[in-house]
């Protein structure tokens, strides 16, 4: 079936376009049905702080029209946030979360549209109908689930392409004008979409190079020619890069340093790419770029050879620098998440091949031999139950953890090594055998649907799966400091956090938490954060914000009534927050830090410094040192100190005048607890042992690499009158 022409879309009435839109509708509609369902079931967001700055973003732009964390004014981010934030106007949290879960699944899946009329300038409805379906099926579609800004970026990447083919294609002024403003607003919705202008500009230079005029001037060039054309480009590539690194770190330090990286990383990136499409559609789609035998010209597949080739160009350099950057701030990661919007126009081109049924063969050959060296270098991360920027891989991920099939790495390669078979085979097969053709065709075009289909929900399955793990930190109604104060706001205050999980759901699920503070620094992102100062030897903060609650970890006494108490998962048990309300400064009675969730200390002295006794009277304080869960060779000697509070010079409390020193040796299975009498209203105790150690060098097979003194409790009492 030939694509549409104008004349024949004037002749049709409003009943015809219905029906012929019914089909793409149907698909749209019964996507979202699923991805609504997959939605619903995802409990909580776990992609932090991704997730968590989108929401606070978000949250303010709902409550003041501007954007801002934790009360601090922040430069504009995103249209996402302004696409979400109505729904944060829902006053049920649940309700909110819900509305912004299913806003992302309308856009996410819209794509099918942009995607369709992408795959009509080539090919037929039915083969149109494909891509369509094809480009809202692949892994990617389970980030709809998510507060992320794929949601929007996947379906505005797709119109601008489909905008920025249009204009190539027809060269009206409406169509130019339509792809220029639409590249120019692209980089608002996701900063990586800065490349699409790019894309726009490149595709117009391939098309202008194609041209009848510029063959006609070619055919007049010479050998020096040639080669002053090659150094106009290499010239232009240079200032552009150097532009470019001006403009940008990552561009400057990935260039400029690590290239390796940037091919290897970025090849890793297009593996699990390929792996999520079912590799079928990387092969296909890559053919398309050549001429198959026999094919007319048409203006149309011109254009879209550019776009397609632009894309690849562009999407293919971001994806790569930012990969070479990320490994030498944060991690090495596969960054697959962002070339995922590559894949309307892959599976246009794989719709090509599917209605036409014929390719150029080198073409194929070309492109199996890269997607077999994709196939044979990419991590699998079958370690993983879910790569969060890489879906792609999450049905091997998936297969993996069924214990019937015995799914490993070497049998993860040998099945994609099948599929590349196969993927190249039907290709040529409809080119020579062209009796079964149409039967192989539609097999090639089913395969893709269900692998992707599969993908997309092993994606999801994982994704609900952390979901709910996360949710369970909280343990129970995640809500409730809200349920508490009414949405009065609330100052969070911790210490040695290591694990920022239970903190950000914390926040998330608590419009109330308004702030986040700890003692020792290691309050998390994303948003800004606090260690308060010491004004007062009684226990007075600064910077207090005069809010009307309080909620502390354990260990934390907090100057105020208890209106409540709620455990969450921390150190491997559950552990207490407690919310305070405040009818003073915000001042401390007791505060034990340089602990870790599960009581053991860190490198650094654990100290319990109390700022008031019940009546200012004198006490004792219990201190229970304990190696009882260590079964190591070391051993340690443990310094206890008690003197009286005083403020550093780094505005802090430190031991002031000694009162008492004791020392002991500590050993495997050993604990003692040390009776100290305390002075009032304040004093201080600090623990220190030394040498501290890391399990995992005793015992590689222990996870646990912290830097470990010992179990430390401390247990204040006062004298009795």
């Amino acid at each position: 079936m030939a694509p549409r022409t104008r004349a024949a879309e004037h002749d049709r009435t409003l009943a015809d376009r219905f029906l012929a839109a019914f089909p793409l509708l149907a698909v749209f509609f019964w996507l979202c049905v699923v991805y609504a369902w997959e939605a619903w079931r995802h409990g909580s967001p776990w992609l932090f702080g991704d997730e968590l700055e989108l929401t606070q973003l978000s949250r303010a732009i709902a409550a003041t029209g501007h954007a801002a964390r934790r009360g601090q004014p922040h430069s504009f981010d995103s249209l996402h946030t302004f696409f979400i934030a109505p729904a944060w106007r829902i006053g049920n949290l649940h309700h909110a979360y819900d509305a912004v879960k299913y806003l992302n699944v309308l856009a996410m899946t819209a794509t099918a549209f942009p995607a369709y009329k992408i795959a009509r300038f080539l090919v037929g409805r039915r083969a149109a109908l494909f891509a369509a379906a094809a480009s809202v099926m692949i892994p990617a579609l389970a980030y709809s689930s998510l507060i992320l800004q794929e949601s929007l970026a996947y379906p505005y990447s797709t119109l601008c392409l489909y905008l920025i083919l249009g204009a190539l294609i027809r060269h009206t002024r409406g169509w130019i004008i339509g792809a220029a403003v639409a590249s120019l607003v692209a980089p608002l919705v996701r900063g990586e979409l800065a490349v699409i202008p790019a894309v726009f500009v490149l595709a117009m230079l391939f098309v202008l190079w194609r041209s009848d005029a510029a063959a006609t001037w070619r055919a007049r060039w010479g050998t020096a020619d040639w080669i002053a054309g090659g150094v106009l480009v290499v010239g232009v590539a240079l200032l552009l890069s150097a532009f470019l690194g001006h403009r940008s770190t990552q561009w400057l330090i990935a260039t400029g340093f690590y290239k390796h990286r940037m091919f290897t990383l970025g090849m890793r990136a297009a593996g699990a790419f390929a792996i999520g499409l079912g590799i079928l559609p990387l092969v296909a789609g890559l053919a398309s770029l050549w001429r198959a035998p026999g094919e007319s010209f048409r203006t149309e597949l011109r254009a879209f050879r550019s776009v397609l080739l632009a894309a690849i160009l562009w999407f293919g350099l971001y994806t790569a620098v930012k990969a070479a950057y990320v490994s030498t701030t944060f991690a090495t990661q596969t960054v697959e998440r962002n070339l995922v919007y590559l894949a309307p126009l892959l599976m246009a081109g794989t719709a090509l091949w599917v209605e036409r049924r014929t390719v150029q063969p080198i073409a194929v050959a070309g492109a199996g031999l890269f997607a077999l060296y994709l196939v044979l270098t990419t991590p699998y991360e079958m370690g993983k139950r879910l790569d969060a920027d890489a879906f792609g891989l999450a049905l091997l991920e998936r297969l993996n953890r069924v214990q019937a099939v015995a799914f490993t790495p070497g049998a993860a390669k040998a099945l994609l090594l099948v599929v590349l078979g196969a993927s190249v085979a039907v290709l040529l097969v409809t080119q020579y055998v062209r009796r079964v053709s149409v039967a192989v065709a539609i097999v090639g075009a089913a395969f893709v649907l269900a692998w992707n289909g599969a993908g997309e929900l092993s994606a999801a399955n994982s994704s609900n799966a952390f979901s709910d793990s996360f949710l369970s930190n909280i343990n129970g109604n995640p809500t409730w400091i809200d349920d508490v104060t009414g949405g009065a706001p609330t100052l969070y205050i911790g210490q040695q956090i290591q694990d920022a999980n239970s903190v950000q759901l914390l926040e998330f699920w608590n419009r109330s938490v308004k702030q986040v503070w700890s003692l020792d620094g290691t309050a998390p992102g994303p948003g800004p954060t606090l260690t308060p100062d010491l004004a007062k030897t009684d226990g007075t903060l600064t910077h207090d914000p005069h809010y009307p609650y309080v909620v502390a970890e354990q260990g934390i006494d907090v100057v105020g009534t208890q209106v409540a108490r709620h455990k969450h998962r921390a150190g491997g048990s559950y552990k207490p927050w407690t919310l305070y309300r405040l009818s003073g400064p915000l001042q401390l009675h007791s505060a034990a830090t340089g602990l870790y969730a599960d009581g053991w200390s860190g490198p650094n002295n654990s100290a319990y410094t109390r700022y008031s006794t019940p009546g200012g009277r004198a006490g004792t304080v219990r201190v229970n040192v304990s190696w009882t869960e260590w079964a190591g060779p070391n051993k340690a000697k443990v310094t206890i100190t008690m003197g009286t509070v005083a403020i550093g010079p780094d505005k802090q409390p430190r031991t002031g005048k000694v009162l008492t020193v004791t020392t002991w040796r500590i050993r495997a299975h050993l604990h003692k607890t040390f009776v100290l009498h305390a002075p009032g209203p304040r004093f201080r105790v600090e623990v220190l042992v030394s040498p501290t150690f890391r399990p995992h060098d005793y015992d590689p097979a222990s996870g646990d690499r912290r830097e470990l003194g010992a179990v430390i409790r401390y247990t204040f009492s006062t004298k009795k009158r």
